[in-house]
């Protein structure tokens, strides 16, 4: 049986949305789900990719997925970067990488402040997907992809550029992995 190393949101718990449900979902698949909370508050990437280390080296990479949710699905991808877990599932994956962050808008980059844009600024997607040789699982709402364009180019180029990508566009669902049919859709997709 394989252990989900689930990383959340930007600044979520457990109880900031339904992440109950989704654990449910990946649990109904036969899989061991740990959620993995992350010090949000004045942190950036380097310290929420150094938590997930923390918690992932416990674990044989053969019998470990890395996954996450939004800033999560970033956290888990640089983190499979560094050690290759047997699976990586991306859901809503950030486009907050070095390539993103001269087109994301000014109040974006306010919202996240300049310390972790600036930490953005140093994580290339360029430099990580090739060490990436596990498959991976790509999902995003189809309002999302909408609403953002850069989320879309964010999908798109990912669901391209991984050597075994599976690219799920959740229909009818924005940036919520709660949503039911983003649940029905990882219930499909993880097999």
């Amino acid at each position: 049986m394989k252990t989900v190393l689930f990383v959340p949101g930007f600044q979520e718990g457990l109880k900031d949305r339904d992440y109950t449900s989704v654990i449910r979902a990946i649990e109904q698949k036969g899989y061991t789900v740990r959620f993995v909370p992350i010090r949000w508050s004045r942190t950036t990437i380097a310290s929420w990719v150094a938590e997930l280390e923390e918690v992932y080296n416990n674990y044989k990479p053969e019998d470990t997925i890395l996954a996450g949710f939004s800033y999560g699905s970033m956290t888990a991808l640089v983190t499979a970067s560094k050690r290759i877990p047997s699976e990586l599932w991306l859901f809503s994956l950030s486009p907050y990488f070095s390539e993103d962050i001269p087109f994301l808008k000014p109040a974006w980059l306010r919202h996240i402040g300049k310390q972790r844009t600036e930490r953005f600024s140093q994580v290339s997607f360029d430099e990580i997907y090739p060490k990436i040789s596990c498959s991976v699982k790509l999902f995003a709402g189809e309002q999302e992809m909408a609403t953002w364009p850069s989320v879309k180019q964010r999908f798109e180029k990912a669901s391209t550029t991984f050597k075994q990508c599976t690219a799920v566009v959740v229909p009818g669902a924005g940036h919520n992995i709660e949503h039911p049919n983003y649940i029905k859709a990882i219930l499909k997709g993880i097999a």
